[in-house]
């Protein structure tokens, strides 16, 4: 499935939600509470893990399910981030250190250029694999939602093998178009007095286009099973019929024939 049919059918998902006020008056509510917003998180991922066939996102319903769903991306994004911020801090201290270093040298006259690319080097490394790590750990909780499983949230092997069923050029252009439309989302902050609400209430049908596109990315390229035939069972075939046995006796033999 190419990214514009992908995109299509995302766009056409998402707007059947338009027609269900309610359930887009209590996303609104419900997002702008902290630790409440958890049950909107949890929604996205009910989005997420939506049948390749369903023509409408899932109604709002099972609040406690939700909320801990939302949960377990809070706690998978926070175990994601982890090692990026330990790699910033084994970043930044060197470069902070390189930059006295540097302040110090222009006292004596030194040549400082040495120094500076090798912070440029150390921040520039820094965000690499910070960018890297967050590619993770946005399929990661996309596995997680589709599998059903926390742990597969951190399941590196299979995420590299996803991502390069999905191809790396088209998941960061799905992110490209994500942090496009979210940029054009946020603009509307900038309006006085209502801005923020109609940033916020476009925000949530953001987020569920977003979902549903990225459910569907993953679908094309895993693969989903299209028919409820039971893994391993084979093609039923018609039965044979066998003829039913006959009630009456048998003839008789023929009688022995008579002597000359």
């Amino acid at each position: 499935m190419s990214l514009s049919e992908i995109f299509s059918k995302a766009a056409d998902y998402t707007k059947a939600i338009l027609s269900r006020f309610g359930d887009l008056l209590i996303l609104l509510v419900v997002s702008i509470i902290p630790v409440v917003n958890l049950i909107a998180i949890g929604y996205y991922g009910r989005v997420i893990k939506d049948r390749p066939d369903s023509q409408a996102p899932p109604r709002l319903s099972e609040f406690w399910a939700l909320f801990v769903d939302g949960l377990k991306v809070f706690v998978a994004a926070l175990i994601w981030s982890i090692p990026v911020i330990i790699i910033f801090l084994f970043t930044f201290i060197p470069v902070f250190s390189i930059m006295r270093w540097e302040h110090m040298m222009t006292y004596m006259t030194q040549p400082t250029a040495l120094l500076r690319f090798t912070s440029f080097v150390l921040v520039l490394l820094m965000f690499v694999i910070a960018f890297a790590i967050f590619i993770l750990a946005g399929i990661g909780i996309v596995h997680m939602f589709k599998t059903g499983s926390f742990g597969k949230a951190f399941a590196v092997s299979e995420l590299l093998n996803i991502v390069g069923k999905i191809g790396l050029l088209r998941y960061l252009f799905w992110m490209v178009v994500a942090a496009v439309l979210g940029t054009i989302v946020g603009a509307f902050n900038m309006i006085p007095l209502i801005g923020g609400i109609i940033s916020d209430l476009l925000g949530i049908i953001l987020l569920i286009f977003l979902a549903r596109s990225i459910g569907l990315m993953y679908d094309s390229a895993v693969g989903v099973p299209t028919t409820q035939q039971t893994a391993g069972q084979p093609p039923t075939s018609p039965p044979t019929t066998t003829p039913a046995p006959s009630s009456a006796p048998p003839p008789p033999p023929p009688p022995p024939p008579s002597p000359p």
